[in-house]
């Protein structure tokens, strides 16, 4: 994938952060950076950004769950405008922090 021209942007998916205090899972939002090529391949970093860190309570032994997304975002977002940076420069990146996802729905690579 040498000598092709990428570009990087910051997505997010949804996880399961934890379980809240009634038993239910708490769903949160996970931030990363994918970079994408005229093709349509596409890589992701091995880098996530969660979107909270639960933290238990020991005064009424309860897990809470702090919006963290603005942060994580604005950290994915950093990476992404460095790696884009990093390709611009001729730079460009260390594979060993990627890996192949799918790629976009009807490109070439598809």
């Amino acid at each position: 994938m040498t000598n092709q021209t990428f570009t990087a942007y910051a997505v997010s998916d949804l996880y399961q952060a934890g379980i809240t205090c009634d038993g239910q899972p708490f769903i949160a939002e996970t931030f990363y950076v994918v970079i994408e090529n005229a093709d349509g391949n596409r890589f992701r970093h091995e880098c996530n950004f969660n979107g909270t860190n639960p933290v238990f309570s020991e005064e009424d032994d309860n897990v809470y769950f702090p919006d963290l997304r603005k942060e994580a975002s604005a950290k994915a977002e950093r990476l992404a405008n460095k790696i884009n940076a990093a390709f611009a420069s001729g730079k460009g990146i260390d594979w060993l922090h990627w890996f192949e996802v799918e790629p976009v729905f009807g490109s070439n690579a598809y």
